[in-house]
């Protein structure tokens, strides 16, 4: 084989590769990444290398792409746990490789060809791209995402299915890998057994994957019933909150028109202690009822979104049972825009219950500040709290287990980070300063 032939098959085999690994991981694609990708490849075909000058045997190298898997799973996908890993690097590529083998397999021996290596530059290229097609294809068809996994705590269910995926996946790749060699090295006839497993296997790994799409579509819809009912309550309990404070006001107001019928006669009879003492004990003070925080509930009613006003609402209400003083900006009417839905209410959930759970650990007055408003061309959700601290170290406030508030309960802001990933034009901005701690969610609207 040429060394231009030779490049040309590595360039096509490594982009197949890279755009399902990207794709299916949500990976965005930058110079950087990309520079990533060829990078740990170097040091992989150096090793299989060097392996094979000391052994003087190529079996080594049938090995070296779920190597290669794990590692960019390490490097893009790190600090996730070890199960995930395994399952976010070895899935792509396994997917691609049995399309692969299938068109080898079944489909060139159809066109005249031998099942076997492909020896001819031109068809491995057209190979690799139907492969790649057929593989996106086949994830747009039956709608499979599994990258909900990254932001959810993973439960027994989860790891079961992740384990057996895991576990498939390697003795898929340890016979293949092992059959092959025997067949092209020691000269043992092993397609017929290849072509054997490939069908046993692609039975078995479509029933898996479909089984964890099962299984997580499932999640989701229990979690989305959860929601909805807790929605619902959240709605009621914000509903009868607006209803007690319109009777305290209408209660307040028919008080203080007594009270300015009793002034207006002490007035008229020119009683100046009759009018100081109506002002003491009624009047002096009156403000700081009004001003109080609880007040601030029927700014929502600017919030054109069930779902997050219902949110709000529950974030609210718990924060006054914790004694947390609280502060809402919602200048004008709004609703979340620029984010799916169930993105923006994930967010503004973890950074709620954050501030909500840092304001009552502050040693300073309990305060939490929440703003939704619009300036120009992007949608702002800001929210402030008090700290213990006079400053936080925001070095590693986003790293996954890192939390000041104890070991392996920073998975928070490591989710937001996550989610943000999927939205290059949404931002959070962190400060912390004066025993305030204040984070700023921006999303840029399109102008159109």
């Amino acid at each position: 084989m040429s060394v231009i032939n030779y490049l040309i098959e590595t360039v096509v085999s490594l982009g197949t590769l890279l755009v399902l690994f990207f794709t299916i991981n949500r990976i965005s694609y930058s110079f950087r990444s990309i520079f990533l990708v060829i990078l740990l490849r170097v040091p992989i075909a150096a090793l299989f290398a060097t392996l094979n000058q000391l052994f003087s045997d190529e079996f080594i190298t049938y090995f070296d792409e779920p190597l290669y898997a794990l590692l960019l799973a390490v490097v893009f996908l790190r600090p996730l746990p070890k199960t995930l890993l395994f399952f976010y690097g070895l899935f792509p590529f396994v997917l691609n490789n049995l399309f692969y083998r299938i068109f080898m397999y079944f489909i060139l021996p159809l066109l005249g060809q031998a099942p076997g290596i492909i020896k001819n530059t031109s068809t491995f290229v057209i190979v690799n791209l139907f492969s790649l097609l057929a593989v996106l294809i086949f994830l747009k068809w039956l709608r499979y995402d599994f990258v909900k996994l990254r932001t959810d705590i993973l439960v027994d269910e989860d790891k079961r299915i992740l384990y057996l995926a895991n576990w498939e996946m390697v003795i898929y790749y340890f016979l293949m890998g092992i059959l092959a060699y025997m067949e092209y090295e020691k000269g043992l006839p092993s397609m017929s057994f290849r072509q054997f497993i490939l069908v046993v296997y692609l039975v078995i790994f479509m029933g898996m994957i479909k089984q964890l799409d099962f299984h997580l579509r499932k999640k989701l819809q229990e979690e989305l019933d959860f929601q909805q009912a807790l929605q619902l309550r959240n709605l009621e309990m914000y509903s009868n909150q607006v209803e007690e404070l319109y009777r305290e006001v209408k209660g307040f107001r028919h008080d203080y028109a007594n009270l300015l019928t009793t002034l207006r006669l002490a007035i008229e009879d020119n009683d100046i202690e009759q009018i100081k003492d109506i002002y003491q004990s009624v009047l002096k003070d009156s403000h700081k009822q009004l001003r109080s925080s609880k007040y601030d509930i029927g700014r929502l009613v600017n919030v054109d979104n069930a779902a997050l006003k219902s949110l709000l609402a529950s974030k609210f209400l718990q924060a006054n049972d914790n004694n947390i003083s609280v502060s809402l900006e919602v200048p004008e009417v709004i609703k979340p825009k620029g984010m799916e839905l169930v993105d923006f209410i994930t967010i503004v959930s973890i950074l709620c219950d954050n501030a909500i759970e840092a304001a009552i650990n502050a040693d300073a007055t309990s305060k939490v500040t929440i703003a939704f408003l619009t300036v120009k061309n992007k949608q702002m959700f800001i929210i402030e709290n008090t700290t213990r601290e006079e400053s936080i170290d925001l070095s590693n406030v986003y790293a996954f287990g890192q939390s000041s508030k104890g070991n392996n309960r920073g998975i928070g802001l490591y989710n937001v980070m996550k989610i943000l990933e999927r939205y290059p034009h949404a931002s959070l901005n962190t400060s912390s300063q004066t025993y305030l701690f204040t984070q700023s969610l921006e999303i840029e609207l399109s102008s159109k």
